[in-house]
């Protein structure tokens, strides 16, 4: 039931060892270490902070337990790498598993592997306790994932739907594909209409005030359908506060 995304992880990891603390001392770095044991099982995430603005720049794991633990605890650094502490806290199980599916609505994990997510998600909410005193820049943007996979010929039989249907898969997609990126960083995103090939969303949350959400995000919701859905495809934000009768 294992997605090949985390086959590879498990088979392949790229985050494995260990930061000590002169390691982060010799690069004017803050370290940050979560740690979690239960039963024969164990995890350590290291990080390396920028003391200035908070931003994770290196991660590492060493994990004792299942292999989905190797591939979750691998996924975990890679999402992190790039974000500010507070947003890597609120990393979600939803987080981690957007990042390992293989097409939309594809299996990730099998049951027996969510006790792993915990321990990924506690171990990484540990680390990130530890970097509470280092100011965040004012204004900053949550960085999105640059990489999209297209999915080639886009969503099946898409064009030849009718509009209930298509909304259906534009919200699976912005559901698996898009939120759990946006709502770490406090935001959120709804479809309002489809008009034509024109997918009309309203932002919620913090991102109604980040001026993102008219720059990076929204390009990166437009990318996303395009790839995953229809090429056509073209995203309007609704900017003004969204009105029903």
């Amino acid at each position: 039931m294992k997605s090949i995304k985390l086959t590879r992880k498990i088979l392949q990891p790229r985050h494995v060892g260990y930061f000590a603390e002169k390691e982060a001392e010799a690069r004017q770095m803050r370290r940050a270490e979560g740690f979690i044991e239960r039963e024969n099982t164990s995890l350590r995430l290291t990080f390396l902070v920028d003391p200035d603005d908070g931003m994770l720049v290196d991660a590492r794991f060493r994990a004792l337990g299942p292999a989905a633990l190797i591939g979750l605890a691998e996924a975990a650094c890679e999402v992190s790498v790039g974000k500010y502490f507070d947003q890597a806290a609120r990393m979600s199980a939803e987080v981690l598993e957007s990042s390992l599916h293989d097409k939309p609505g594809s299996a990730v994990l099998a049951p027996e592997d969510y006790p792993s997510v915990n321990m990924v998600l506690d171990a990484l909410e540990i680390a990130m306790q530890q970097c509470q005193d280092i100011p965040l820049p004012p204004g900053y943007v949550s960085p999105l994932p640059h990489d999209i996979e297209v999915l080639e010929g886009g969503w099946p039989g898409f064009e030849t739907m009718t509009i209930p249907q298509k909304l259906t898969v534009i919200e699976k997609v912005i559901k698996e594909e898009i939120r759990p990126y946006i709502e770490m960083d406090g935001g959120g995103v709804e479809v309002i209409n489809l008009l034509g090939n024109e997918v009309v969303i309203v932002y919620e949350g913090s991102c109604t005030t980040c001026y993102s959400s008219t720059g990076a995000t929204l390009s990166y919701i437009q990318q996303m359908l395009r790839a995953k859905v229809f090429k056509d495809l073209v995203v309007t934000p609704q900017l003004e506060p969204f009105m029903t009768e």
